[in-house]
């Protein structure tokens, strides 16, 4: 076991060309649906950690708070911002898997990224992929849409994907490119467009859609759990919400009315949005305030 800035690092030996997985939350993560579908897949592969970060170096605790929770115990527990690695064997796949998870840093983003970086090169993956949650113009009532794009036109071809064209601010993904890049990893990146009207920590439909779209990413088709169920019963929640509210139905009808049509590649932050707090607000308290349904 090794630590360097922060890096405790535990061997693993005997990974098959792993593809690697990354989601942070933050900037790049709406609703925390890229981190639903990395904790899904560690949950599903029984994955095994073998990497942890010391927080201390890397954040501002009054800008990314640590969260107080009660524990099965009744005890008050205290939750630190924490970046983990974690190795799951595919023995019926051609890859293994690698999925990186974490909260996005508020400090030393060079650092952060090179030694994360550093750690990704020892397994020699076959692809990092990134995942992304941007806030789109997308109706609650339509499949959520998922793009993809890539710096490489090898991986573009391969994947049927976009050619990365953006320039602008970054997160924490923009500079982890940046770093694996410099290390010969190949990179491709997926985005689900989840509705910004809906500005809730869980999108379940988000987050199975972007699962879906890794299929041709791992090679095999990952377990979709009770996704499903949690969609039905999210989207009943957010009809409850919105039941009667004129207003509410006509902005959906619109966006219906809109949905799948081409538009410009958006920021990495989401791009400008028409403003829907107003109309939409008591859905989202609605949805904040029910989440033992």
């Amino acid at each position: 076991m090794a630590c360097v800035d922060g890096f405790t690092v535990s061997e693993v030996s005997g990974l098959r060309s792993p593809v690697v997985i990354m989601a942070f939350t933050g900037w790049s993560d709406t609703g925390t649906v890229t981190t639903d579908v990395a904790d899904h897949l560690i949950d599903a592969y029984n994955a095994e950690r073998f990497l942890t970060v010391d927080p201390e170096d890397y954040y501002v605790f009054t800008e990314t708070r640590p969260h107080v929770r009660i524990d099965e115990d009744g005890v008050r527990a205290l939750d630190w911002p924490d970046n983990e690695g974690f190795a799951a064997r595919l023995p019926d796949n051609d890859h293994d898997l690698v999925i990186v998870r974490g909260v996005e840093p508020n400090l030393r983003w060079r650092t952060f990224s090179e030694r994360l970086s550093d750690v990704v090169a020892t397994f020699e993956p076959s692809l990092v992929c990134t995942l992304v949650a941007r806030p789109a113009a997308t109706p609650h009532t339509r499949p959520i849409p998922v793009t993809g794009s890539s710096a490489d036109p090898r991986l573009s071809a391969k994947y049927g994907l976009g050619r990365s064209l953006y320039q602008g601010p970054t997160g924490i993904l923009g500079v982890l490119h940046d770093s694996l890049r410099r290390r010969g990893a190949g990179l491709i990146s997926l985005a689900a467009g989840v509705p910004h009207y809906l500005n809730v920590e869980e999108n379940p439909a988000a987050t199975l859609a972007l699962l879906r779209a890794l299929q041709p990413v791992i090679g095999i088709a990952p377990p979709e759990g009770d996704f499903e169920d949690e969609i039905e019963r999210f989207t009943s929640r957010v009809e409850e919400a919105s039941r009667g509210d004129t207003q509410i139905g006509e902005y959906v009808r619109t966006l219906e009315e809109h949905y799948g049509e081409d538009r410009e590649p958006e920021a990495e932050s989401g791009g400008d949005l028409p403003s829907a707090d107003d109309i939409l607000r008591d859905v989202e308290d609605f949805l904040r305030g029910s989440n033992d349904r």
